[in-house]
């Protein structure tokens, strides 16, 4: 039985880097190196060129960065994945790349196993975020969530709520639908729901929004 390969576009300034990811990852059997950009503007150009399911980006890039590279490539190419791929881990840049539609963010000093790990989520559906990161982030999004900023634009059924628990998990719909029992096109429908009621553009976004605007496990 064939291996399906997660296609990779490698887009980092720095060719030293580069090319040791994409030496580590042309090891392992379900990955596929489509290419490599060292800017935004030419990681651009190849995904005008290459079938590409998922973008490892840096934030730090001469001309566009990464975040209005995520922008552009949402704008363009909405199907594509995008995993932040960078030394910065601020929450003040998280948030930003995921806001700009970025599904995931991880530290180049992370373990290559947690790398392959946030590849898998990220191009099956879900979210990452590294523990490195994830607490600052969660942090600043609660102390807003007590805040009282925001309301949700329409209110959430029961089950999108539901739902909603599980995307802020980083769960693709496949494992959303196994965890609750419903067909993956339930949960398609659910998803795009509850995106429609939040006003935003991802999943990434309606779990930053949830956790902001407290609407998980009964708004505390």
């Amino acid at each position: 039985m064939s291996v399906v390969k997660i296609k990779l576009l490698i887009v980092d300034d720095h060719p030293l880097f580069r090319r040791g990811v994409r030496f580590f990852l042309e090891t392992v059997p379900d990955m596929e190196i489509a290419g490599e950009a060292d800017s935004g503007s030419a990681a651009l150009s190849l995904l005008e060129q290459k079938k590409v399911d998922l973008v490892l980006l840096d934030l730090q890039m001469p001309g566009l960065d990464g975040i209005e590279t995520t922008r552009q490539i949402n704008a363009v190419r909405p199907g594509i994945k995008i995993l932040i791929l960078t030394s910065f881990g601020d929450w003040e840049k998280v948030y930003g790349a995921l806001k700009a539609g970025a599904s995931g963010y991880i530290l180049k000093d992370a373990e290559p196993e947690q790398l392959l790990a946030a590849i898998r989520a990220v191009a099956a559906g879900g979210s990452y975020l590294c523990p490195q990161v994830a607490a600052d982030l969660l942090q600043h999004v609660e102390n807003e969530g007590r805040a009282g900023v925001g309301e949700v634009h329409e209110p959430l059924s029961t089950r999108e709520t539901e739902v909603l628990a599980l995307i802020t998990r980083g769960l693709s719909n496949r494992e959303i639908a196994e965890s609750l029992f419903l067909s993956e096109k339930t949960v398609k429908t659910h998803v795009a729901n509850i995106l429609q009621k939040l006003n935003v553009k991802s999943r990434t976004q309606a779990a930053l929004y949830a956790m902001r605007k407290n609407l998980i496990n009964g708004g505390r």
